[in-house]
């Protein structure tokens, strides 16, 4: 079996989701991870497929150029490598909050701090939005923190790190920042 990934975008309309599903379904393919969303009358989704052993690359790539054809969609496929699609996904552990008046160098900022403490970025999403003051940007991040800590650094001194590298930016680019810890629980 192989494991491919497709990243599929075009104009929203109601359909896309189950049209590119039924196109895998017909070939018996799987989605196994799927990130789908839509962007100011665009829709984007990137999925990881597994094709089963009687499937070839080459009947999905027959079966995604019918679905571009017929649905006006954009497809891109490649095939993973199979020391790639057995990494287990990782998992957040915190959510993070951005918003502050809209300008250039949030995402820099806050996503440079957290690459300086080694945490790994899972999910992301932004968006500007106008407000009675002007323009807001508005930023949640999942990101795995714990997970990266180093073998003389705790979970709790990885937290804190997070927290106070994370005011340090609030600070200086003028935007609130919140952090969450996610309870196995809630997941």
């Amino acid at each position: 079996m192989s494991s491919v990934l497709l990243s599929i975008s075009g104009v929203d309309r109601p359909g896309i989701v189950r049209d590119v599903a039924e196109a895998l379904q017909h070939l018996e393919i799987n989605i196994e991870d799927s990130s789908m969303t839509a962007l100011r009358g665009r829709f984007t989704m990137m999925l990881i497929v597994r094709l089963p052993d009687q499937v070839s690359f080459g009947a999905l790539k027959a079966a995604l150029a019918e679905l571009e054809q017929r649905t006006r969609l954009s497809v891109q496929s490649q095939i993973i490598p199979d020391e790639e699609a057995a990494t287990p996904p990782l998992e957040p552990d915190h959510v993070i909050t951005v918003h502050g008046a809209d300008k250039v160098g949030i995402v820099h900022a806050v996503t440079a701090a957290l690459a300086d403490l080694n945490v790994s970025i899972v999910d992301v999403s932004t968006q500007s939005r106008l407000s009675d003051s002007g323009p807001v940007y508005m930023m949640v991040l999942e990101v795995a923190a714990a997970g990266q800590a180093t073998a003389d650094q705790t979970t709790d001194d990885k937290t804190a790190a997070l927290r106070s590298a994370l005011a340090a930016v609030a600070g200086e680019i003028g935007v609130e920042v919140d952090i969450h810890a996610l309870d196995d629980a809630i997941l």
